[in-house]
């Protein structure tokens, strides 16, 4: 069995090898077949043209997608769908309310600015500067009057307290001094301890537990008790005496050092309130005279920020009304009366080179969408091969899916710079200008555009079937007295079926085009060529 396979490989080898030495002998050996028995083409030369296709979708020369600018409900809407519009004309409107009590209130500021702007820039009379003055002087003499004041008040306090301190002192030291007024201290200490040996002997006998009237010896205790209270009483009567003086004098020390301390600080508050009223005089009189400019910058100042409130409450109050910003057909509406308006929402993405808007499959976020169909682009996005071809003004033709046997002619008008990526795809969309227009195109609809990426006219070319590409260059075989010579070309424009040939090749030359033998069931020949297609055209 093994053995049996490898002479099947050994066969299937020999065959190999003999088909590609026929292949390579009538392919690029020249031989002595006569022309008649050749397939021959004449170098001619014709117009080649080279030419990439895209495909993308017809779409408005400009688009807009327009929104309210302010917040409110809708309270109208003039439009709908599919209506031809003009710039300026009124879409919609929300209620305005809100902005017309803001400009009213803004109109009240400003007028309160340009009051006291005027006010400001009116000149003092030498009266008004004089009283200005006058009240300077005013104030600061109550200042003065009102400090000499206080400090008299303080003096006159500080002395009083003296006084009834050296009072208290004399009439202390004559309590000291005095022999009955200690005689009467030693005859109170002595009842006084009298009193606590009765009291003691009383509650030793058990009588705190009793109740008057007592029997026994509680009662004799109580008597002493009772009597020795009564001496004790008029001890004290007789210690409070002698020292009335002094209880006296200590009284109105207290009082009137509590006098001293409140008129300081009423004192101090007079004299704080007078200073600022010094201070408020003074500014006054600075302000009036020699801070006027200042004012009158603030009140400019003023004016112009009350100004520029008036004037964006204005604005606001005109947005309630939404208006075209130019001619062409609503596309889309997103709202109803009642329902908040939408604001500020919804951009358009532009096509390169122009303000047509890209194709997108997502709806958009504006309120109402407008496009200006009286001119037509169609936005394709190219290969990133095909793309590096395109060039402004390049002539292009363009078929439309839903429009069958309409073709239109248009011009490359830019070629994006930035790519657009794609489930992994590198796309780069360019804008392509119709040179008319026509009834049956709606935006939106596939469009198949065919763009000339080079042109030679009048060009040598031969058969792209005739030529063979090795390591990089083109060779073509010229029949030379009946021989096949392979001969290099310079190649330019490569076409759908014709090359432009540069150079090593001369009008009129006879080349052959190459043809594969290969034996058929019927015995035929099937022709074949070497020749690389790039691009489409001629």
């Amino acid at each position: 069995m093994l053995k049996r396979s490898r002479l099947v490989v050994a066969a299937l080898a020999a065959i190999a090898l003999v088909l590609g030495g026929l292949i390579y002998r009538d392919v690029f050996v020249g031989t002595k077949n006569t022309a008649s028995s050749l397939n021959l083409y004449t170098v001619g030369r014709r117009t080649v043209t080279s030419s990439v296709t895209g495909t993308g979708n017809l779409v408005p020369m400009q688009q807009a997608n327009v929104s309210f600018k302010v917040t409110g409900t809708l309270t109208e809407i003039d439009v709908r769908v599919g209506d031809r519009v003009n710039a300026g004309q009124v879409l919609a409107r929300v209620d305005p309310t809100q902005e017309q009590n803001a400009v009213a209130s803004a109109q009240a500021n400003l007028a309160m600015a340009q009051a006291n702007l005027q006010t400001a820039e009116v000149p003092l009379t030498s009266n008004q500067i004089a009283q200005l003055r006058d009240n300077v002087t005013t104030a600061q003499q109550q200042y003065n009057d009102g400090v000499a004041q206080v400090n008299l008040t303080n003096t006159q306090d500080a002395s009083v307290v003296t006084a009834d301190q050296n009072q208290l002192a004399a009439d202390q030291q004559a309590l000291t001094f005095n022999s009955a007024y200690q005689a009467a201290k030693q005859t109170l200490a002595t009842d006084q301890a009298t009193l606590q040996t009765a009291i003691d002997q009383f509650n030793t006998d058990g009588c705190k537990t009793q109740t008057y009237p007592y029997t026994g010896p509680c009662l004799a205790d109580f008597n002493t008790v009772a009597t020795d209270q009564s001496k004790v009483n008029a001890d004290q009567l007789a210690v409070n005496g002698y020292t009335v003086a002094v209880t006296t004098d200590q009284t109105k020390l207290n009082q009137d050092t509590a006098k001293q301390q409140s008129d300081k600080t009423s004192g101090q508050r007079s004299i704080n309130q007078a200073a600022a009223s010094v201070t408020s005089a003074q500014d006054a009189l600075k302000t009036q005279t020699e801070s006027k400019p200042n004012q009158i910058l603030s009140a400019q100042a003023q004016l112009a920020s009350a100004q520029a409130a008036v004037q964006t409450a204005q604005q606001n109050l005109a947005a309630t009304t939404l208006v075209a910003p130019m001619n062409g057909v609503v596309n889309s509406i997103n709202g109803v009366v009642g329902e908040s308006a939408l604001t500020g929402s919804g951009a358009t993405a532009e096509a390169p080179g122009t303000q047509a808007p890209l194709p997108t499959s997502q709806a958009s976020n504006a309120f109402m969408v407008i496009g200006d169909v009286s001119g037509m682009e169609v936005v394709i996005p190219f290969a990133e091969s095909d793309a590096s071809k395109l060039a402004f003004n390049q002539d292009t033709q363009v078929t439309f899916d839903a429009v069958p046997n309409l073709t239109i002619s248009g011009h490359v008008v830019a070629v994006g710079s930035a790519a657009t990526v794609q489930s992994g795809v590198v796309n780069y969309y360019a804008t392509v200008a119709l040179n008319q227009t026509n009834p049956a195109l709606k935006q939106g609809m596939t469009s198949n555009a065919t763009v000339v990426v080079s042109k030679a006219t009048n060009a040598v070319v031969v058969p792209n079937l005739a030529i063979t590409r090795l390591g990089g260059q083109a060779y073509v075989n010229l029949l030379v007295n009946g021989k096949q010579v392979q001969t290099q070309i310079e190649t330019g424009v490569v076409g759908d079926q014709y090359t432009e040939v540069t150079g090593g090749l001369s009008e009129g030359a006879q080349v052959v085009i190459p043809t594969l033998r290969v034996s058929s069931s019927s015995g035929g020949v099937r022709n074949g060529g070497g020749g690389v297609r790039i691009g489409g055209g001629g």
